[in-house]
């Protein structure tokens, strides 16, 4: 889920990144390459570790004064407890399920779609027109391609409109546009319930039609009889996966052709501002980290936290991991951990009688055999409620350990128990 947070923030920033930056030239080549990294670029980015990298410098140094522990989920000790722990985690499982069956509904969309054009491929006849191999269609459908495919009703196109189709759906042949298509498509059913990764699909599509429509006019065809002939070509478009000639927008796509070529030395800009972006998506990766422990606690901390523990009988401790590439797990999962405190954890009479409630936040490490060691408080409320959710989570059995790039690794978590009394 914190890699998923991480990835949609980041397509999120390039969404911006993109209507900032890119939306008012001509640089239409350009476009294309920020917006592959737009959507490449928010998947690899969590993987990068640089914290150590940070700590390693001096000036930096405070960047890094933050825990970026994980934090298991809440625990609410208290008359409702069980059933509001309960209700929570059926709740995120279900949101669990939810993001699976929209991205199965829409894999299985895509297997539809890839599937007709497969039909189409194989059962429509094919005629070469201008030179160009083209698959011709029976139904009105406008002209469009996939790959090395064009498809167009020869019937249904008049005779002084066959060449600008064909120059503008090789275009998107030649320069491998639905390679870009694919991959917008992939990313937005990965990121289903991120309506930026839809933006982007789109942005990625109507940029294509941009490179296609610049390829006619450059080749010397008329601008206006052109636009002209986009106006006219109102099909219906159902074969998802394609370009098609008359891809929708078509207003922006008049508009930009009629724009004057912006001048070379406005690329600049792209350095200037792409640079810092990907600068504060590495950040925010970082902080996305840190947000999994308790932003107030971090506010507090007045020092950095040890990332490497106090040396015991002169020899140093391993280094803590404060996010592993696999987390050490409870013992039968998280479903089990639930279980587990909530059977444990009881209310303080002591605690009940003078009406003490709040949060008791708790860090422990676990190490590479599994055991538990190094709790402490990280926020106190009652030294009767601090008891309790030490002497619980300090019975908790071996985890099976965390590991990072195959080798078994020490890992800090931080549990939040919340007392709360009716």
């Amino acid at each position: 889920m914190l890699y998923l947070l991480q990835v949609n923030v980041g397509l999120i920033l390039f969404y911006a990144l993109y209507k900032l930056v890119c939306t008012r030239d001509t640089f239409f080549r350009s476009r294309r390459f920020i917006l592959i990294v737009s959507l490449v670029l928010p998947f690899i980015l969590p993987f990068i570790d640089v914290r150590e990298w940070l700590e390693s410098r001096d000036r930096m140094i405070m960047l890094t004064h933050f825990d970026y522990s994980a934090v298991l989920p809440e625990i609410v000790v208290g008359s409702e407890a069980a059933e509001t722990g309960n209700r929570v985690f059926v709740l995120s499982e279900w949101i669990g399920y939810l993001y699976l069956a929209g991205i199965v509904a829409l894999l299985v969309r895509l297997v539809v779609q890839a599937f007709s054009l497969y039909r189409l491929i194989v059962r429509m006849p094919e005629k070469e027109i201008n030179g160009v191999c083209v698959k011709c269609l029976n139904d009105p459908s406008g002209p469009f391609s996939f790959f090395r495919w064009i498809f167009m009703n020869p019937a249904a196109v008049k005779e002084d409109e066959i060449s600008e189709i064909l120059t503008h759906e090789m275009a998107h042949v030649k320069q491998h546009h639905s390679v870009d298509v694919l991959l917008a498509e992939m990313v937005s059913i990965c990121c289903w319930m991120n309506p930026f990764a839809w933006l982007l699909k789109r942005e990625v599509r109507l940029n294509l039609e941009f490179l296609a429509d610049r390829k006619v006019m450059e080749a010397g065809f008329a601008t206006k009889s052109y636009q002209y002939h986009l106006l006219g070509l109102a099909y219906n478009h159902k074969y998802g996966l394609s370009n098609n000639f008359n891809f929708s927008h078509l207003k922006q796509r008049i508009i930009m052709m009629n724009k004057k070529k912006s001048n070379g030395a406005g690329h600049i800009k792209y350095a200037l501002f792409v640079l810092p972006a990907f600068a504060l998506l590495v950040a925010g990766n970082i902080s996305c980290s840190q947000g999994a422990s308790e932003k107030q606690d971090a506010k507090e901390e007045t020092v950095a936290p040890d990332s490497v523990a106090a040396p015991t009988d002169g020899v140093a401790k391993d280094e803590v991991f404060m996010v592993a590439e696999q987390m050490p797990e409870f013992p039968g999962g998280m479903k089990e951990l639930l279980k587990f405190l909530q059977n444990n954890l009881k209310y303080p009479e002591n605690a009940m009688k003078n009406n003490v409630q709040g949060r008791v936040i708790v860090q422990f490490v676990v190490e590479k055999d599994g055991t538990l060691t190094e709790f402490k408080v990280a926020r106190s409320v009652d030294p009767d409620l601090d008891a309790e959710a030490l002497r619980v989570l300090q019975i908790m059995p071996k985890w099976k350990p965390g590991m990072q790039r195959g080798k078994i690794v020490r890992v800090k978590f931080t549990v939040p128990v919340s007392f709360k009394l009716q």
